[in-house]
């Protein structure tokens, strides 16, 4: 008697190839979700050093301080909560009076940017950036903690590390050169970092 060919799958084939597949999926999530997160902090890494190289750049530029500050919660200025961190965001300004400003003042003209000395401009906020990375802080060891400031010269008023930590682990630490006010960033646990 002949046999019919078989076209499907049995049952126990089904069941032993959906395992494997579950299997799998097992382990390749928890990688996955660490290699989003890694490339997210690598992104917030670099977002950071580009926004104080442009920083250095508007501030010669404009031959006024640029300042980056912690934003605060209503997103209208710096925040004056010393517990307050970049990972709350941050605003960039152009620091017409860097001895007395903290904030940025955009309704009074306190700018002279053609030289005649009379203020025609208020300070003008040049980012306002906000973040939304749970788990991230940004630790310091700046003088200022919640302020960065550039000088027209390029020498940030402010030398030192920014630590990015991913629930309490460092991943990135970003150097702000004293005397040169140069940026170097790397990855923490590499060679020369």
């Amino acid at each position: 008697m002949n046999k019919p060919k078989q076209t499907g799958m049995t049952l126990i084939e089904l069941i032993v190839t959906v395992s494997i597949v579950a299997i799998l999926a097992a382990v390749a999530v928890p990688s996955l979700s660490e290699m989003i997160s890694n490339n997210r902090l690598t992104a917030l890494n670099n977002q950071i050093v580009s926004t104080l190289n442009y920083m250095r750049g508007e501030a010669a530029k404009r031959a006024y301080d640029v300042t980056m500050c912690v934003r605060n919660a209503s997103g209208t200025g710096c925040s004056t909560n010393a517990a307050d961190g970049f990972e709350n965001g941050w605003i960039v300004f152009t620091n017409c009076n860097p001895t007395t400003n903290s904030t940025p003042d955009t309704t009074t003209n306190v700018c002279d940017y053609n030289g005649d000395n009379i203020a025609e401009a208020p300070e003008e906020i040049l980012l306002d950036t906000t973040m939304t990375l749970a788990g991230v802080t940004i630790s310091n060891n700046l003088s200022t903690p919640q302020r960065i400031n550039y000088r027209p010269n390029g020498i940030a008023s402010n030398a030192g590390t920014l630590t990015l930590q991913f629930n309490g682990e460092s991943r990135y630490a970003i150097t702000i050169a004293p005397l040169t006010g140069r940026l170097s960033s790397c990855k923490v646990g590499t060679s020369g970092c």
